[in-house]
């Protein structure tokens, strides 16, 4: 509760009736209200009393009123009115009054799935990332950075809408159009800090997409990407150190959602998607692919790293129940066939003699041609020459033996 500001109390001349407080954080707390003259609930955003004193904060409660009036979209809260409200002693209390979403934050519906299931299923995760894009998108359009991308400024309504709120440190990307934050001065969540914020260095579009990238992975994770126990340390991990991959705390996180978280997690800008509606196109062409996968990959997390967020492991598959019905026609059964008949005795190789041979019973032999005593003494002649030859071949192999010639017998010398 806002000092200065409780339940019963009227804002805006009376038209604006506090009912509860809803949230609070160290620059505003929101209450519901009640609107008298269109008869209906809002959510009223008061700045702290010890905040209104200070020009600097008041001019910038005032720009978001302005920046987040422009935005016309389904995933933003819109901005229905706002002004001061000066109290008896003369205190100035700004206020903004917005759309009252029924529903909760992103940032309690995380710690109800990791509280149940260890993480957030992949499909819903993917499904409210790239509602938020959408919004980021018309956001950027406009010439916007959110700069404070988290869980607990997302509201998820009871129907399911997801709406991006808290544009308190939004920044115009216009050059021409000043900003309350100077350089140098590091603004936002420790935790979903982009590197170039975290340098205090001057950020644009894709600094959204990389808080945008830590959200994802911790809705699919159930943990920081980075995390320490200061803001500083915090804030050099963004800078020095690499993110681990979602799914070596979520064996349900496929690799192409990896690959998605990692590039939106990339150190240099440049390297980060270029766009909002580059980063939405993708997230939901990965969402598309998740859904034709089977439910225990897809929907169901598997955490396995450690701390409280990582206790509740997925079903078995051994907990579905039996499947019942009628299954189809069964495949046909496929009958074992014999084995082929053994091969006989390899045959010989056929050596030079037996070409040979095979050769003289090939040739063709005339019988009305008579055998003359000439053509059978030239045979005789040739097995004669044969067996007189020095040389001979033994049973088909390649050795030879030489046989040795008689000696000459000795003549005698008939003396002179």
């Amino acid at each position: 509760m806002t000092e200065g500001t409780t339940e019963g109390h009227s804002l805006g001349h009376g038209r604006y009736v506090l009912q509860r407080l809803l949230g609070q954080g160290g620059m505003a707390a929101v209450h519901l209200a009640y609107d008298t003259v269109l008869d209906r609930q809002v959510a009223v955003k008061t700045l702290h009393t010890e905040l209104g004193r200070e020009a600097s904060f008041k001019e910038r409660f005032r720009r978001e009123a302005q920046a987040v009036a422009r935005l016309q979209h389904t995933n933003i809260v819109s901005v229905f009115d706002s002004g001061e409200d000066v109290g008896p002693d003369g205190t100035a209390t700004p206020y903004i009054v917005m759309e009252f979403v029924e529903g909760r934050s992103l940032k309690d519906v995380l710690d109800e799935q990791v509280t149940t299931r260890g993480a957030m299923p992949t499909e819903q995760a993917l499904k409210i990332t790239a509602a938020v894009l959408s919004a980021l998108e018309a956001s950027h359009d406009q010439g916007l950075v959110h700069r404070d991308i988290k869980p607990a400024n997302v509201m998820v309504s009871t129907k399911g809408v997801v709406k991006v709120m808290d544009f308190g440190i939004a920044r115009a990307l216009q050059s021409g159009v000043t900003s309350m934050t100077q350089t140098g001065m590091v603004v936002g969540t420790p935790q979903y800090l982009s590197p170039e914020q975290a340098l205090g260095k001057s950020v644009d579009a894709r600094s959204d997409l990389y808080s945008v990238g830590c959200m994802l992975f911790e809705l699919l994770s159930g943990q920081l990407p980075f995390d320490g126990d200061s803001a500083f340390s915090i804030a050099y991990k963004h800078v020095q150190e690499t993110p681990p991959a979602p799914s070596t705390l979520n064996a349900a996180v496929t690799p192409a959602v990896d690959a998605l978280v990692a590039q939106a997690l990339r150190k240099d800008p440049a390297h980060r998607f270029p766009t909002a509606e580059a980063m939405r196109e993708e997230v939901e062409r990965v969402a598309a692919g998740e859904q034709g996968n089977t439910p225990l990959q897809a929907s169901t997390p598997l955490v396995i790293g450690e701390g409280p967020r990582s206790v509740h492991a997925a079903p078995s598959l051994t907990n579905f129940p039996p499947v019942s019905g009628t299954l189809g026609t069964p495949p046909p059964q496929v009958q074992p066939q014999p084995y082929p008949p053994a091969r006989g005795r390899r045959p010989r190789r056929r050596t030079r003699r037996r070409r040979r041979r095979s050769r003289r019973r090939r040739r063709p032999r005339s019988r009305s041609r008579s055998r003359s005593s000439s053509s059978r003494a030239s045979r005789r002649a040739r097995r004669r020459r044969s067996r007189s030859s020095r040389t001979r071949r033994c049973r088909g192999r390649r050795r030879w033996r030489t046989r040795r010639r008689r000696p000459a017998a000795a003549t005698a010398v008939r003396p002179r």
